[in-house]
């Protein structure tokens, strides 16, 4: 028993439909500018830290003398004097803004890859589903076929 022109067609439409659907589902997956705003927020925080002890190191306040002072206290902790409390005093900054960045990136990459195997598993259900009358469907079994190739490559990658 074959299909109809029309169920042949509204079969195309609805398989692009779908497909377009799991392509932008899975964009919003992809890694994005959260990575970079998760740097920027553990930045500010160990920014924070850091004027918060260059403050209360030394003579306390941000004065000339509060500054000096909580700079030389801060380089004692490391042997040195005001030039190595200044690295003392970045490191917080560096530290937390690469562990928000690596944090974000770890978080992201687990919902790629969820995302990929949910397009994945998509695509084999629609490729069964147009197997069925595949005489109709060859050019829509080639696209999802080579889709399926990119994604399956992707997953591989990120796992």
């Amino acid at each position: 028993m074959g299909l109809s022109q029309n169920e042949i067609d509204q079969e195309r439409v609805q398989v692009s439909e779908e497909i377009k659907v799991l392509m932008n589902e899975l964009h919003k997956a992809a890694p994005s500018v959260t990575e970079g705003l998760a740097a920027v927020i553990g930045s500010s925080l160990g920014a924070g830290g850091s004027i918060a002890a260059l403050s209360f190191l030394g003579v306390s306040g941000l004065s000339a003398a509060g500054i000096t002072s909580g700079l030389a206290t801060a380089g004692a902790l490391v042997g040195g004097g005001m030039v190595a409390g200044i690295s003392v005093l970045a490191a917080p900054v560096a530290v937390l803004g690469i562990a928000g960045y690596a944090f974000a990136k770890k978080k992201k990459q687990a919902k790629t890859v969820a995302a990929l195997n949910t397009a994945i598993k998509k695509l084999y259900e629609i490729q069964s589903r147009l197997k069925e009358n595949a005489q109709y469907f060859q050019e829509q079994l080639a696209y999802v076929n080579a889709t399926l190739d990119y994604l399956e490559k992707e997953l591989e990658k990120r796992s």
